[in-house]
């Protein structure tokens, strides 16, 4: 699995140069990433959130490539987490990282982001995507813009849902 997502992430990291270099000289290292603010599964009264790992692994290697991660939430602030592992080494990583864990602990508003500021969108799943990203006309506005300046949308698993 971890194989699989390093190579998804090479081949990602490849075409963002690439894309950013046919657009303009400089290469734009910022890249938003997308997470729920959805905390329930439907009416099971069951917890859900943005699942950890989907998130922790790519902005490992993306924030070890040299790109700058913002967080926004449909509803901004804290968002749920689920898939709360902090046996993986990674995950621990993310979380026991200051500056991160304040970032995502205090995303933006959809309204707040300026997406002329960054090169990529990046989805990130978790359950709770399936309720408020699909029909999110705002995170959609910005995920066109992104694209339209020749940036990239990306995400993985229920992040990709409608998107």
């Amino acid at each position: 699995m971890k194989k699989l997502a390093l190579l998804f992430l090479s081949i990602f990291t490849i075409g963002l140069a690439n894309s950013q270099t046919k657009k303009s000289k400089t290469i734009q290292k910022k890249i938003l990433f997308v997470v729920t603010s959805h905390d329930k599964k439907g009416n099971t009264g069951e917890n859900t959130g943005y699942y950890l790992g989907e998130v922790s692994h790519p902005w490992e290697v993306l924030h070890k490539a040299g790109y700058e991660i913002d967080f926004v939430s449909p509803k901004g602030g804290t968002p749920p987490v689920d898939g709360f592992d902090l046996e993986d080494p990674v995950n621990k990583e993310f979380w026991e990282n200051e500056e991160y864990k304040n970032k995502i602990d205090h995303s933006m508003k959809p309204s707040q982001v300026k997406a002329n500021d960054y090169s990529t969108i990046f989805y990130a799943g978790g359950h709770g995507a399936m309720w408020d990203f699909a029909d999110n006309t705002e995170l959609a506005s910005i995920a066109s813009k992104i694209y339209e300046n020749g940036g990239i949308v990306a995400g993985v698993c229920h992040g990709l849902q409608k998107v």
